[in-house]
């Protein structure tokens, strides 16, 4: 099996889901791979950055842009870097579709640790790219 030559990782936004970020950074700099960065911006995401887009008179993408940097400044500042910012109702399915579309190696995803009824309501999009990626993925579980 060949080392990876790029590395997804998905980002909602959280700091939950940037120690995924971190874990892929630390990985594409080993490895010598590049590092696919993907925000999905769904209903709780546009909650926070219409907050913050007020504050700065920013568009939702320009906060949403600006988020994405910040992440990158704090957590991937060696690697080579892509970034994709997508607008989709389902997370999972629109990460897979980055996967797909930017031929990465290797999907790398924090998981929030959901358990019980808010898994039940919410599922797990983690499980979700586990169960339908064509690449392997590596789960980080993210605990506080």
């Amino acid at each position: 099996m060949d080392q990876p030559k790029k590395i997804l990782a998905p980002v909602d936004l959280s700091k939950r889901s940037e120690i995924g970020v971190a874990y892929a950074a630390m990985m594409a700099e080993t490895m010598g791979a590049e590092l696919v960065i993907v925000a999905n911006v769904s209903l709780p995401e546009r909650e926070v950055l219409e907050e913050f887009e007020g504050g700065e008179d920013l568009t939702i993408e320009q906060a949403a842009e600006a988020a994405i940097h910040r992440i990158v400044v704090e957590h991937a500042p060696n690697s080579t870097i892509s970034a994709v910012l997508r607008f989709e109702n389902f997370p999972a399915d629109a990460i897979l579709d980055v996967a797909t579309s930017h031929d990465v190696d290797l999907i790398v995803v924090a998981s929030h640790g959901r358990s019980g009824m808010t898994r039940w309501m919410l599922g797990s999009v983690a499980e979700k790219i586990a169960r339908n990626a064509e690449v392997p993925v590596l789960i980080v579980p993210a605990r506080d």
